[in-house]
């Protein structure tokens, strides 16, 4: 009892002081409870983007992010509202790994981002506004382009972070607030079989780079300190094979050999680079390289046959470049011809070329057309898509 009563004198003579400590106490004890329950955080990333083999396939480049800040909210997409998170730092760092020794090297460092020293908000899954990258590396270097979308009412932000650092200068690439186009996956990520990967992490970070064979074993190059805890036993091999890019890589370097092989085969029988290109196309399509298209056939008519809709075209139209491909066909009877649509046009206050499109466009692949000099019977020949 003489306790309670010295702590409540006390209390009586230094009340205001008392109000202060307890109201510290309040606010800890809420953020304390708001923390167990996930409302309130404090959370560090660190992940790995983009990662490519340099031109003498000794080195990795890659794109590394580390950001830090506070997070206030559930987030939970579907149930709740957005999050709330205050980014203090955020930075981005261009690095390249030398395979043998394992050392990695800070080739350039961007310090600041969109997303620094602002509150934004955002499902769980991207807590810190994701980025995505290219890296293209070369003889001298490396180029590269970072982009982030960072959501906003009514519409999002969108950044790009590019440059190309040179061993003797860096970039000096700054943030900038445009459209930078798409990022398409650079094929450099393969090299003597051997494919570069990112592991799925947290909030969107790359937690691990692998070096995986063509067997679908790995070697882990890169990793944080995340990585042990996400994947105990190691990454599942269904995890390795859905994010392969193995096949498309090894597909697109095969049309580009082919395509150069035929362009160049074309352009020594004297065809220029535009028509010898065009040849190059249509012999990958004989080859089995892209599905081959519908071709128009035309077959010489002595009476129309029963039920087959016939078009009036005169002659005057194929002169001034209308229905290019009924004019192939029809000087070449029997044979297949590449066919489009494309030129049927209204010409003048003549919309027979807009009714032939319509007439085509509704899945009819066999009509008639008169001309001053012929009658003929058009078939449109589909084939099988591989």
């Amino acid at each position: 009892m003489k306790y309670l009563q010295r702590v409540w004198n006390w209390i009586g003579a230094h009340w205001k002081a008392a109000i202060v400590l307890l109201t510290a106490t309040a606010v800890v004890a809420v953020l304390v409870f708001a923390q167990l329950i996930g409302i309130f955080t404090i959370e560090r990333h660190q992940g790995f983007f983009a990662p490519v083999w340099s031109a003498n396939g000794q080195q990795v480049y890659f794109i590394q992010r580390d950001t830090r800040g506070l997070i206030w909210g559930f987030g939970w997409e579907f149930f709740t509202a957005p999050a709330s998170a205050y980014v203090i730092s955020d930075r981005l760092a261009l690095r390249r790994l030398d395979v043998a020794s394992g050392k990695i090297n800070l080739l350039e460092r961007f310090d600041g981002s969109p997303v620094a020293g602002r509150v934004t908000k955002h499902f769980r899954g991207s807590i810190f506004s994701s980025i995505s990258a290219r890296l293209a590396p070369g003889d001298r270097g490396v180029d590269f382009l970072v982009l982030m979308n960072v959501p906003r009412v009514p519409r999002s932000e969108q950044w790009a972070l590019a440059g190309a650092w040179r061993p003797e200068r860096p970039s000096n690439a700054q943030w900038s607030e445009k459209w930078a186009g798409n990022r398409a996956s650079p094929d450099d990520a393969l090299m003597h079989a051997v494919e570069l990967m990112t592991v799925r992490g947290r909030e969107g970070f790359p937690t691990a780079i692998l070096a995986v064979e063509a067997d679908g074993s790995y070697r882990v190059l890169v990793k944080n300190r995340d990585f042990e805890g996400l994947y105990p036993g190691g990454v599942p091999p269904k995890h390795v094979a859905e994010r392969s890019r193995r096949k498309s890589i090894e597909r697109s370097r095969e049309l580009t050999r082919v395509k150069t092989e035929r362009v160049a085969k074309h352009k020594a029988r004297g065809l220029n680079d535009g028509a010898a290109t065009l040849r190059a196309y249509d012999d990958m399509e004989e080859l089995g390289y892209f599905p081959k298209q519908p071709r128009l056939v035309a077959t010489a008519l002595s009476e129309i046959p029963a039920g087959v809709r016939v078009f009036e075209i005169p002659n005057e139209y194929f002169r001034v470049g209308l229905f290019q491909d009924i004019a192939a066909a029809i000087a070449a009877p029997s044979q297949e011809v590449k066919t489009s649509t494309g030129t049927y046009l209204k010409y003048y206050d003549d919309e027979v070329g807009l009714r032939l499109k319509a007439w085509r466009k509704a899945g009819n692949d066999r009509f008639a057309v008169r001309t001053e000099d012929a009658l003929c019977l058009l078939e449109i020949r589909r084939f099988d898509r591989q």
